[in-house]
């Protein structure tokens, strides 16, 4: 029987390398493909996702930059022929996605060099966020490789989002708040402007600052130098973020709102629309608007029940647990801003927004902290069941779309009856468990 069990574990711990190896090239081939161009951007990632040109998202912020065409033009959708892919919808991004592109002086040339290079750090980040709190067990391997073959992150690479560059810089802002350095300010100056950026090239990282600075709170024992280190960069962070907000409020009522319909491209709170025309067709208008308020009633108890087992189980407790059984104060530090700061911002997207796919890249943290408790003996057998549950959960949710954009007709029916599972089940299950986390993680920190 034991000889059984070893052969079996060496079996998985092949299969995971084989498969994290495969994931890694299959990114970073993908990347390099596109990067250079036509023909060979027809072998990079599966048929389903791509979008012509290469890294589009990144190619029409960096087209309109060069473009030259006054902002208010943009904004008043009077200039819709910048895209290289030919989208003709009003410019929705906020006006620092353009000024930083005309600052730098970056040019369609420069296109792959900069999303092969962003790909590449998502993945490298993605690796060793995980890994810290999973080790090099196989468990880290296989929920490495789900979520970096899911549908959010390879359509954030594939399309070059800005997402991945937000998604790099909160990485970098919460490595700055949790330390302190030698050269103080100029760490701080740094802080200052990763906040600024943050806020400027998309408003909705807000909610993960704001949640900074509603969970944190210096322990007594710190020591007074690094007492008043953690709070100038505090002060540097509201600085930035406060300019990034008066950067692009202005621009706010004249910027258009993508993904109105929703569906597999939407998985928030406010994901309702795009279901109305079909249970219309179906239905009938009276009976569609019944079962449009039932479907909303069961995204809502869904949230409530996910608060509920997080907070009956406290899985706010092995979090934080997980969270202090690394080795050093810094890694500590660092890792608890991170998850606050990542997740408070997929959170507040969620509860305010439609909530594009890609942002679920913000709960990379969170899923690793999760994989933690679940293998923890520490944790009880209630908070490793339910850890598990919202990973498994999850997973599904990053690779639906994919398996919906099948090749066979039936297969791809089936998958799509699966579709409302995920937006009024599994991610408000997931919200409403992260909303508990959160909450008790503020109390948990601010008693430490």
């Amino acid at each position: 029987m034991g000889m059984k069990s070893q052969s079996t574990g060496l079996w998985i711990d092949r299969l995971s390398w084989l498969l994290l190896i495969a994931s890694c090239c299959y990114l970073i081939f993908s990347s390099f493909a596109y990067g250079l161009g036509a023909p060979w951007s027809d072998q990079g990632f599966i048929h389903p996702l791509r979008m012509q040109p290469p890294f589009a998202d990144l190619r029409y912020l960096v087209a309109n930059a060069e473009c030259g065409v006054d902002l208010n033009d943009y904004y008043a959708g009077r200039v819709v022929g910048c895209d290289p892919s030919g989208r003709t919808y009003r410019f929705d991004y906020p006006p620092m996605s353009i000024w930083l592109g005309r600052l730098l002086h970056v040019q369609g040339s420069q296109t792959g060099l900069i999303a092969i290079s962003t790909n590449i750090a998502l993945v490298i980040c993605i690796l060793l966020i995980l890994k810290s709190f999973l080790g090099w067990s196989w468990k880290w391997r296989l929920l490495s490789s789900a979520l970096l073959m899911g549908y959010p992150l390879q359509q954030a690479a594939e399309r070059g989002n800005l997402d991945v560059l937000l998604f790099l810089f909160a990485l970098l802002l919460a490595y700055l708040i949790s330390r302190d350095f030698r050269f103080r300010l100029a760490w701080q100056g740094l802080a200052g402007l990763l906040s600024f950026l943050l806020i400027s090239l998309k408003l909705y990282p807000i909610f993960g600052i704001a949640g900074l600075f509603a969970v944190e709170h210096p322990a007594p024992s710190q020591q007074r130098h690094d007492l008043w280190s953690r709070l100038g960069t505090k002060l540097a962070v509201v600085i930035g973020s406060s300019a990034g907000i008066v950067a692009t409020i202005q621009f706010l009522k004249s910027m258009g709102n993508l993904a109105k319909q929703g569906g597999l491209k939407s998985h928030g709170l406010l994901a309702m629309g795009y279901m109305n025309n079909n249970l219309i067709a179906t239905f009938g208008l009276d009976m569609a608007r019944n079962l449009i308020k039932v479907l909303l009633i069961v995204k809502i108890t869904s949230l409530l029940l996910g608060f509920y087992f997080a907070r009956k189980t406290r899985l706010q407790h092995a979090v934080a647990a997980s969270i202090g059984g690394l080795r050093s104060e810094a890694a500590r530090s660092f890792h608890g801003y991170l998850f606050v700061l990542m997740s408070s911002t997929w959170l507040g997207c969620y509860v305010t927004t439609i909530n594009i796919d890609y942002r679920l890249l913000f709960l990379v943290p969170c899923l690793g902290l999760l994989g933690c408790v679940a293998s923890a003996f520490a944790s009880t057998d209630g908070q490793r069941s339910l850890a598990k549950v919202l990973i498994i959960s999850m997973v599904f949710v990053f690779w639906l779309p994919i398996l919906q954009w099948g090749y066979v007709d039936v297969a791809m029916k089936s998958i799509a009856v699966l579709e409302p599972l995920t937006e009024f089940i599994l991610v408000p299950l997931f919200a409403g468990s992260l909303v508990s986390l959160l909450l008790g993680f503020s109390r948990l920190r601010s008693l430490g």
